[in-house]
């Protein structure tokens, strides 16, 4: 019923599109850094799950009343919380993909994510031109995010050593991120495999067992891009998870001990820090799903009913170990980049000419 209540009824092609926002006007961005540019470890650009869940069109207008008021309330505090103590964050409104652009993997579906992704590579631009082209970054994606993230992995590092280089890590959260990518579109970013690793691509889809039914549509039908400007189905490819208890790329189980903290930060003032609950899950990877135990906290489990488990949660389960797992990759960064710096090889000696064969200009 959710589902067929979200479905546009207007074909993508003839359907009007949204305004473009303006990525040099504040208004176009739901995260903008109030703390002057430069500061901290790195500058995050974070892109948010989706929001917008009418039927009305394909893909979200900016500014939509009931969409905005879920990205700041839930959204934003929520996925975008844990990176506060790291540095300015960026993240930007989009005319983002409507719900049910992902239950279908026909033309107007596909056609709704790469025009969303248009806009997110737009203000990507912008944040790149803001930013100092020296100091670590981060990227941070959710859901319909994640998917963006992906495509700014392949469209801007694959062939940019520089840009490649600043990036500390980048997390594609909730987005199914097949392993075959990092052979061919990912190939110069590849999986973090350990809690030290930089220039590296951290991915999970949380979900506890009951959900039996979504690992298996995430594992047949999810999307992502192909690396030709398309997307393709992962139809039970092998998928990316990473578990945030360990930062390793293992299906061993890590138990609750290892769990620093889930949070809600929803309601919350963006900036302020939500009570933690530590040692709330223990989480496994399971066929590229991070299978997490059911939390005993009421708050901090998935809803199932009226299609609340693909809206943006009220809660995340590792804030805490986001945010100190995004602190240590920084710093590592900064690191490597001062070293590389030192070590970069010497000037040739100079040779000594003698006499100037250039004629002096006459006094």
């Amino acid at each position: 019923i959710a589902r067929f209540r979200a479905n546009p009824r207007t074909p993508f092609q003839i359907a009007p599109p949204p305004p473009p926002p303006a990525y040099g006007a504040r208004g176009a961005w739901v995260l903008w850094p109030d703390k002057e540019v430069g500061t901290g470890q790195a500058d995050v650009f974070y892109v948010h799950s989706t929001t917008y869940y009418s039927g009305k069109s394909w893909n979200a207008p900016i500014g939509d009343a009931a969409s905005d008021l879920v990205l700041k309330q839930t959204a934003a505090p929520n996925q975008a919380g844990p990176f506060l103590g790291i540095g300015p964050i960026f993240g930007p409104r989009y005319r983002q993909a409507t719900l049910y652009a992902f239950f279908t993997n026909k033309f107007d579906g596909e056609a709704a994510r790469r025009f969303a992704y248009d806009d997110v590579r737009a203000a990507f631009k912008a944040f790149l031109a803001t930013t100092d082209g020296k100091r670590p970054l981060i990227l941070a994606g959710y859901g319909q995010g994640g998917l963006h993230v992906q495509g700014l992995l392949q469209e801007f590092f694959q062939k940019d050593e520089a840009l490649r280089n600043r990036l500390a890590v980048a997390y594609i959260i909730n987005q199914a991120t097949p392993l075959g990518l990092f052979k061919s579109t990912l190939a110069k970013t590849p999986p973090c495999s350990s809690p030290d690793d930089v220039r590296c691509v951290i991915s999970y889809i949380d979900l506890e067992p009951k959900f039996d039914g979504e690992m298996k549509r995430v594992r047949l039908r999810s999307m992502s891009w192909s690396g030709s400007g398309g997307l393709a189905p992962t139809a039970g490819e092998p998928l990316l998870c990473v578990n945030p208890l360990t930062w390793t790329i293992t299906e061993e189980y890590a138990g609750p001990e290892d769990h620093i903290g889930a949070a809600s930060a929803t309601g919350i003032r963006f900036g302020g820090t939500p009570p933690a609950v530590t040692h709330a899950v223990g989480a496994k990877c399971v066929g590229g799903i991070l299978v997490v135990d059911r939390p005993s906290q009421d708050f901090l489990r998935r809803r199932a009913l009226f299609g609340a488990k693909w809206r943006a949660q009220n809660y995340n389960l590792f804030y805490f170990d986001l945010a100190e797992d995004a602190r240590r990759r920084a710093g590592n960064v900064a690191q490597r980049i001062e070293d590389e710096y030192m070590n970069l090889d010497p000037i040739e000696e100079t040779i000594d000419l003698g006499d100037s064969p250039i004629n002096k200009v006459p006094d």
